[in-house]
């Protein structure tokens, strides 16, 4: 048993190591600290020489370096690499990584690096950083110091740092953008911000966590097959059967956060149709009132008469406000009261749902839509990362405030449909 606990314990050290260097690297915009610190971390973890972060010059056809580290970086700061030339310039030409094990084999190799600075490059790993389906630079390690090859996961772990490096430096000069076309309050430019860095991060890490889905199901699969045999064969050994109940109840686990995971992965776009949000409220209403009627919850509706249609994925949205009910109610085991508003304001609908439940934390209001973070005893923790990816699709706004003991508000604010 002890076993086992150690084993989920690393496990999910791993999970939070690899989501807290998401949130880190995309919690500021001073872009040269957060490069600098994500190859700090590249280097560590792959045990490297040295990095570098070429970024995309696309008028000029064009790499330039964004960022050096290693012994000899000074002395190649300012050379440049035409798209197609080297590694990196194919990288950036193909859109697909490398993992060059012996450079002297390689015939896209340049050694304009080499001879400038006097440095050795045995071997690399290239990896484009792109961004809706358009590649802005690559990053490259260069010569493991243990002298062996890269590894595969070497390439994977590059590669998952890769999206976010590129979701971190699109987030610096969008941000920057704003700064030089509006002259914004300070509040104003820090909402954007917030707002750049959750969706863009959420995003990221939603890739990410579908590809650990992706890695997991196979192996789970066999897992609970062999140890189903194994207590078929051992029918009379109940020490035995314990242990196994104990594998196959993890590997149960395991499987629905897949599913919920493979759920999450279908969200990331919408089918938008003109619809009205009230008959989707009165749908969802119909499913949790039973529910709330059991736990002594009473469900208050106020809707304007009459409001317009906006572009919506019924089956989305459906699942959007069936979350926050399902949260509402959860919030609530000894009764209460959900209330639910709907009316126009100016060119949008606003949705509230308000509960008088058991509210949520401060120091927990920052991570409420990250995967995997949950107040429950049960579930993925996903519930909430879906509704923000709704809304998000539905070009909308969402905002969740909270007060210990005193209930939840939840406000969305969808654009009504222009003819």
């Amino acid at each position: 048993m002890e076993k086992i606990e150690s084993r989920d314990s690393i496990y999910h050290q791993e999970l939070y190591t690899i989501l807290r260097f998401g949130a880190l690297i995309n919690s500021s915009l001073h872009i040269e600290d957060v490069l600098n610190y994500a190859m700090k971390w590249a280097e560590e973890f792959i045990q490297a020489e040295a990095s570098t972060i070429y970024e995309l010059d696309e008028e000029n056809q064009e790499l330039f370096i964004r960022l050096a580290r290693g012994e000899k970086k000074d002395q190649i700061q300012n050379i440049r690499l035409s798209v197609g030339e080297g590694i990196a310039g194919r990288v950036v030409l193909t859109g697909q990584p490398m993992v060059v094990q012996d450079v002297s084999k390689e015939p896209c190799f340049s050694d304009k690096f080499d001879r400038i600075s006097g440095y050795q490059t045995r071997s690399m790993i290239c990896v484009p950083l792109i961004i809706r389906d358009r590649p802005m630079g690559v990053i490259a390690v260069l010569n493991k110091r243990s002298k062996e090859g890269f590894s595969q996961a070497d390439l994977l772990l590059l590669t998952s740092m890769a999206q976010q490096i590129a979701v971190a430096m699109e987030n610096a000069k969008l941000y920057h953008r704003l700064e030089e076309k509006f002259e914004l309050t300070t509040q104003e430019l820090k909402t954007a911000q917030e707002k750049l860095i959750r969706s863009e991060r959420l995003t990221a890490i939603g890739h990410l966590i579908q590809g650990i889905a992706h890695e997991l199901r196979n192996p789970l699969t066999t897992i609970g097959g062999f140890a189903n045999r194994i207590k078929s064969e051992f029918t009379n050994n109940e020490r035995i059967h314990q242990y196994i109940d104990i594998i196959l109840e993890e590997t149960d686990r395991l499987e629905r956060l897949v599913q919920q995971v493979k759920k999450f992965s279908k969200i990331q776009s919408a089918i938008l149709k003109p619809s009205k949000i009230q008959t989707v409220i009165e749908n969802v209403l119909k499913r949790f009132h039973p529910l709330a009627l059991e736990q002594d919850v009473n469900i208050i509706t106020h809707t304007e008469p009459a409001l317009p249609e906006i572009n919506m994925d019924i089956p989305q949205m459906t699942m959007a406000i069936s979350n926050i009910m399902e949260n509402a109610l959860e919030a609530m085991p000894s009764g209460g009261t959900i209330e639910i508003k709907t009316n126009r304001d100016e060119d949008n609908i606003l949705l509230e749902v308000k509960d008088t439940g058991i509210g949520i934390s401060s120091d927990q209001m920052d991570s409420v839509y990250d995967p995997f973070f949950t107040s429950k005893t049960s579930g993925a923790g996903l519930g909430l990362t879906m509704v923000h990816q709704i809304i998000m699709n539905h070009e909308g706004e969402i905002h969740i405030a909270s007060e210990v003991l005193k209930g939840t508000t939840v406000t969305i604010r969808l654009p009504i449909l222009r003819k």
